[in-house]
């Protein structure tokens, strides 16, 4: 979650004068992330055509890649087929010959749900991304490497290690905290079972008694202390139990409520396993618990007050018998919200039924206390500022929703929501600790929405005061954690009065989750849109870890002006579009969103041929010709909103564009098209339009790509400019999958070879789309958004901007080269 920033940050990036810069934020341009947003446009772009499972089709899919031919393009050549799927090696940093080269960003970050410590080596630590897969650090966070590129699905919510060898690690993926799956879609973020690795990471592989949906969700992950062989599962069907590593399970909870079990908190007492789990997410939640998880006996309810939704646990490890549960609420709060705080409960006596008092409720008179689920800021701006209203309130409890107690002091609790905050006296009052929305240098700077809070292992809140936390923007820490904080409700809006420091640990962390991206001309910069990160630009100067934040909120499409290098377009969501000159910062789409609906994500494309000229498409098409200064409509009402746009190089006025329901509009005299203009539709297929490109040598020749699964060919072709399509998926052992595509790139050079971006990376045709193979030279199975042709280091150049793994870059005239050498 991220606010726009001042001109003075975009004025410094752009100038790449960094130590002299103060960031301030522009408070009254505000921008928020919605991940529930994301999540629905997620969502439609994976709608699944037949009534299957979106995950069968996957394993389908990934079954189908082993079988397919690979491909290396730096190497430039195919590599024949080979049993199982393709695995990437490269070093994160590196730019090795052979490989693609990951360009970045390695100090942005992305969305982070869980994070081991190693005891025994506390420099080692494993972390794991949503759409970013497994990463390991052994210095503490100055570097990190990914660990599981070779796993079948990258969407990892939880980690657990087996306790009596750290070598062994147990990985849950999927992410199950949103709303109830959605007939026909991949909503939530789907996972593919339990995974484990007995190497650190070299190798892995999956359980496969967790194949099926009762493990498509695994939430969280515990290992018995008392016996390694026995593992608990929370998942969306319940919690399980494998008393053999993981071979065979037997459901000990079962759970019909939306979202199933979310959280376990373990305590592994003399006699047995004493566990805690928490189930239920916009839905009545309870919390269970079991003094022998090890045995046959009932878990038992010991809380669930009404309103209750998702709830996080936490047990203190100096005192046990003291538990603490963090629950949202399904209530209606301020501006008809739900979600917001509902109360912290504690327990002295564990976890019995009638020993659970709420410490602070959503109803307390100190209104910070209210807003420690939602975002503090916005919901107390108001009274900061002297005004006497309700502010904006944005919950996230459904979200971001962690509880942790000090190891050694059971009164003093840590939460987590969009913010930190810290409550000394058993959660009865908080003091804020981070403010996401302040500017990055200032020490209490922390990415917004929290997922772990993590305690060193030698942690004694003296001499050792260091803990870790995971947010939607990566790996944080600090080293004081028990500093002064402000009190009371004003000191939301005064980040200076949190004393504790952060520090981000986000070195070559690979995982931001790009919707796309763009190259300038020199070939050395990179500006790309990112979920939750907002607009980020890169130089290959300043090197992977030198990404720097341009625009707030949820990133969505960006473009460079080719005849002003200096003027940029970037947006947040929901067709907030940003042209960036100079000084000047320009919302120049703010008249259009009160005209027409648009996309989560809204396409706009710069016309190459003018560049003052640009489209943008919600229900209707739109024009300018004064780099947004006026919008004129370009067409009658469309069939569904535009999902993307293309427009012509060698024929003058010829534009093309998708619509979400299927349809690809094209009219040839585009500028001069009005609002009573009626475009030509064709419509391949039904569905959701992911990409339009033209050929670099021929107009006439386009191509068309398709999300969500099944309902026909994912790639479609035209050479009459658009009138008419024919499918392009290929054929026999070289047909592709059946899973969303999303952006088709065409070398300019050899226009028969076609770059795909898909749900499980890319793949590649040397024959115009008669064969497709599998893109194998370093790179992951990883959601691959936009991919492109461009300058690089030596020549022309692809270019992937990835969902999760950032940006990368594979020379094609260095795979030539070496092809001629051979």
């Amino acid at each position: 979650m991220n606010i726009h920033y001042s001109r003075v940050l975009l004025i410094c990036a752009t100038a790449l004068i960094l130590a002299s810069c103060v960031h301030q934020p522009a408070r009254e341009k505000e921008r928020f992330d919605e991940p529930g947003q994301a999540a629905a446009y997620y969502a439609m772009r994976r709608a699944v055509e037949g009534g299957d499972s979106p995950q069968r089709r996957y394993e389908a899919a990934r079954a189908q890649m082993g079988r397919m031919s690979r491909h290396e393009t730096v190497g430039d050549r195919g590599i024949g087929r080979r049993d199982g799927p393709p695995a990437a090696t490269a070093a994160v940093a590196e730019d090795t010959i052979g490989t693609w080269k990951f360009l970045g960003p390695g100090n942005i970050g992305g969305r982070m749900r869980a994070l081991l410590i190693d005891a025994r080596e506390p420099s080692t630590m494993v972390a794991a991304g949503i759409s970013g897969g497994v990463w390991k650090t052994t210095d503490a966070g100055a570097s990190w490497r990914p660990i599981g590129d070779a796993l079948a699905n990258l969407d990892i919510s939880s980690l657990a290690f087996d306790p009596q060898n750290h070598d062994v690690i147990f990985a849950g993926t999927g992410e199950g905290y949103f709303r109830e799956d959605v007939r026909g879609t991949a909503l939530p973020l789907r996972g593919n079972g339990i995974f484990v690795t007995r190497d650190g990471g070299a190798s892995w592989s999956r359980l496969p008694s967790t194949v099926g949906q009762d493990f498509y969700w695994v939430n969280d992950l515990v290992v018995s202390s008392h016996d390694s062989q026995r593992i608990y599962a929370a998942t969306r069907t319940g919690v399980w139990r494998s008393a053999d590593a993981g071979a065979t399970w037997t459901r000990v909870v079962t759970t019909s409520v939306k979202g199933g079990c979310l959280d376990l908190a373990y305590r592994g007492d003399t006699t047995g396993d004493y566990l805690f789990t928490s189930c239920g997410v916009f839905d009545q939640a309870a919390v269970l618990r079991t003094k022998h998880g090890e045995s046959n006996d009932p878990w038992t309810v010991v809380l669930n007050e009404a309103g209750m939704s998702r709830t996080s646990l936490a047990i203190a490890p100096s005192n046990p018998s003291v538990v603490y549960a963090l629950a949202a609420s399904n209530r209606r709060g301020p501006r008809e919200t739900t979600q917001n705080l509902h109360a912290l409960y504690r327990s002295e006596k564990d976890g019995d039924p009638a020993s659970w008092t709420a410490q602070t409720r959503f109803d307390d008179q100190e209104k910070l206390n209210t807003a420690l689920l939602s975002n503090a800021y916005t919901a107390i701006e108001p009274q900061c500022n002297g005004r006497n209203e309700i502010g904006s309130w944005i919950p996230m409890g459904w979200h971001c929703n962690v509880v942790a107690v000090d190891p050694v002091n059971a009164d003093r609790v840590w939460l987590g929501g969009v913010d930190l905050f810290r409550s000394d006296d058993r959660g009865r009052t908080w003091g804020e600790a981070s403010y996401w929305w302040t500017y990055r240098l200032q020490p209490s700077f922390v990415h917004a929405d929290q997922h772990v809070i993590a305690f060193h292992p030698q942690y004694d809140g003296v001499a050792n005061q260091t803990i870790f936390f995971t947010n939607d923007g990566g790996v944080y820490r600090t080293d004081n954690a028990n500093a002064p904080l402000g009190s009371g409700t004003l000191t939301a809006c005064h980040p200076e009065d949190s004393k504790v420091a952060f520090t981000s640990l986000n070195n070559t962390l690979g995982v931001t989750q790009f919707y796309h991206g763009a190259v300038y001309p020199d070939g050395t910069r990179y500006l790309g849109g990112a979920q939750d990160n907002g607009t980020v630009l890169g130089y290959d100067s300043l090197g992977v870890n030198g990404w720097m934040m341009q625009w707030g909120g949820d990133g969505g499409y960006v473009a460079v002006d080719p005849s002003d290098q200096r003027t940029m377009y970037f947006e947040s969501q929901n067709a907030e579009i940003i042209r960036f000159s100079g000084t000047n910062v320009v919302d120049v789409a703010a008249t259009l969103r009160n005209n027409d609906t648009f996309l989560f994500i809204t396409p706009f494309v710069i016309d190459p041929a003018r560049p003052t000229r640009l489209w943008i498409g919600g229900t209707r098409l739109w024009r300018t010709e004064n780099r947004g200064d006026q919008w004129t409509q370009a067409s009658t009402v469309l069939n569904g909103q535009v999902s993307a746009i293309a427009i012509g190089i060698q024929h003058a006025g010829r534009v093309l564009a998708g619509t979400n329901h299927g349809d690809v509009v094209h009219n040839d005299d585009a500028p001069n098209a009005t609002g009573t203009t009626a475009w030509s539709a064709a419509h391949p297929r039904d569905g959701f339009v992911s990409s339009i490109a033209f050929d670099p040598t021929n107009d006439d020749v386009v191509y068309a790509t398709y999300a969500g699964f099944g309902g026909g060919a994912h790639v479609w072709k035209s050479i009459d400019g658009g009138v008419t399509w024919s499918p392009l998926d290929g054929s026999g052992a070289g047909a592709l999958p059946d899973i969303p595509t999303h952006s088709l790139a065409i070398d300019p050079t050899r226009p028969s070879r076609l770059y795909l971006g898909s749900d499980l990376g890319i793949f590649v045709s040397n024959d115009g789309g008669g064969q497709w193979m599998v893109e194998n030279t370093g790179f992951a199975s990883v959601i691959t958004e936009f991919v492109t042709i461009a300058p690089g280091e030596r020549g022309p150049a692809v270019y992937a901007f990835t969902h999760g793994r950032g940006a990368w870059r594979a020379e094609l005239v260095e795979g030539r080269r070496r092809r001629a050498v051979r």
